[in-house]
């Protein structure tokens, strides 16, 4: 039989901790990069997301005022009202729809007010404080007299 010594067994072992703590920073670090890698991009997808969405709007708002144009001069060629009463009627309907808008984002807003749960925790508080008057409006009972010795 082949002995061992014991001092090569505490070596090997030593450089397997050493090995294995050495793949766990290298990993960290590879994590840390990629983490790194990762929140740069996040950043510049944010940004474009941030540029795309303001051009959108301009696009928007330019189709909308060249569409309200457009809608102007076709009323005003089909001689159906002058120039200037093309311009407010254009107008009118402009103010009309952004009022139709508001008056709905007013009432898509009023479930941010969290009514039920207000209502309800209003029911409890009115339940508790009847019980709190009604344990108070009871005569107190009366205390058992302990027989003289």
């Amino acid at each position: 039989m082949k002995e061992t010594d014991p001092s090569q067994d505490e070596d090997g072992g030593h450089d397997r901790s050493q090995d294995i703590t050495q793949i766990l920073k290298t990993l960290a670090a590879d994590i840390a990069r990629l983490l790194a890698v990762e929140a740069r991009l996040f950043g510049h997808t944010v940004l474009m997301m941030i540029g795309l969405t303001v051009m959108i709007a301009l696009l928007l708002v330019g189709g909308w005022l060249f569409a309200g144009a457009s809608l102007v001069v076709a009323l005003a060629s089909l001689q159906a009202f002058s120039l200037t009463g093309a311009l407010l009627t254009v107008t009118l309907a402009h103010l009309v729809l952004a009022a139709l808008a508001f008056w709905r984002l007013r009432h898509i807003t009023r479930d941010l007010t969290f009514r039920e749960s207000r209502a309800s925790v209003n029911s409890l508080l009115v339940q508790a404080r009847s019980l709190v008057d009604a344990a108070e409006q009871q005569p107190p009972e009366a205390e058992p007299q302990r027989p003289d010795k």
